[in-house]
Order: structure tokens, then C-alpha cells, then sequence
């Protein structure tokens, strides 16, 4: 069963297990937003609407192997984005990791790469993960930043895999070890 309430805390974010009770027209709203959605393959789902959402969360939430957590801010509660750590592999013990910030007035403040190490900290202490892997389109400056900062190193390159803004650009593949 997954916790309620916070289940990690930072200097200025918590995660909290995302329920479908907390999808509305905001979280919605980032999804279908071009500029919010443009490194997330998600993109191709257009147009998202809350009842769609919903249930994915809701599948999500019902997974013992996908974690989805609700990034909040410590000040306020404000939701303003989302992490997912999974599907968790049971026999190898590794985990990916994919985020999303979604509201914008909080973009370049480190909220990021706080989620990721709070979410990243959680697989190996609470998860049992031995290894974290991330994988990012390589103009998506602002992720790879964010994972750097987080302690995630680049392992790997993937030549012109993905289709972005009309060109092919490069898929990093990035992963952090347990060594604690």
C-alpha cells in the first residue's frame, strides 16, 4: 500500500503519491501546453482531459512497480509538477525516473533537480534500488542540468533516436548508482 502524505521532504519541495482526486485543469493544462509537454512523449496524446488523466494516475497509483508522486511546494502546497520512479525491474533493481514541471513561474529555481534527488533517495532507501536511469532528449538543456545537479552522470548516447522541432536530436541516457 502507498503512503499518504509526504513521503519525502527537501529544502523546498515534498513528494507525495499523486491520486487522481488531484488531477484538475491545471495539471491538465501542462499537459497539453507545447511548451510544458515538448521533451515528453506524452505530446502525441493530445488533447489530455482530466477524465483521461485520471485514470492513468489511477493505474499508476494501483502499480506496486510505478511510483508517481506529486511535487509540491513546501510553502504554500502548491502542486507544480510531477516525478515518477518506474516501472521498478524486481530482479535487477533498477528503476527510471521522468519529471515534469509544469507550472511555469517556478522554472529555474533548482525545484527540479531537488525532486530528483527526493525521488532518487526514496528508490534506494525505500525501493531497494541499485541503480537509477533517466533517459533525455539532448536540447532539453534544463533536465540535463537538473539530473547533473542530482548527482546523474551520462552514460550513454543514442544518435538522432528522437524527432524534435523537425529534427532529429540525440537521446541521453543517464543513471546515478546506490552507493550508500
Amino acid at each position: 500500500m502507498k503512503q499518504e502524505g509526504k513521503v519525502a521532504e527537501g529544502k523546498n519541495v515534498y513528494l507525495a503519491y499523486l491520486k487522481p482526486e488531484m488531477v484538475g485543469a491545471a495539471y491538465v493544462g501542462w499537459l497539453n501546453d507545447p511548451e510544458i509537454n515538448k521533451y515528453m512523449e506524452a505530446r502525441f496524446d493530445v488533447p489530455h482531459t482530466v477524465e483521461k488523466v485520471r485514470e492513468y494516475v489511477g493505474k499508476m497509483h494501483g502499480d506496486p512497480a510505478n511510483h508517481l508522486f506529486a511535487i509540491m511546494l513546501l510553502e504554500g502546497g502548491k502542486h507544480i509538477g510531477n516525478i515518477k520512479v518506474g516501472p521498478v525491474n524486481g530482479h535487477h533493481k533498477f528503476a527510471e525516473v521522468g519529471i515534469m514541471i509544469g507550472e511555469r513561474g517556478v522554472w529555474g529555481k533548482g525545484y527540479g533537480s531537488e525532486a530528483i534527488t527526493l525521488a532518487t533517495d526514496y528508490a534506494f532507501k525505500k525501493l531497494g534500488v541499485h541503480k537509477m536511469v533517466a533517459g533525455l532528449y539532448d536540447n532539453n538543456v534544463a533536465s540535463l542540468r537538473a539530473f547533473e545537479k542530482a548527482g546523474y552522470a551520462r552514460e550513454g548516447l543514442l544518435k538522432r533516436k528522437f524527432l524534435c522541432g523537425g529534427k532529429y536530436v540525440d537521446h541521453v541516457l543517464m543513471g546515478k548508482l546506490n552507493e550508500g
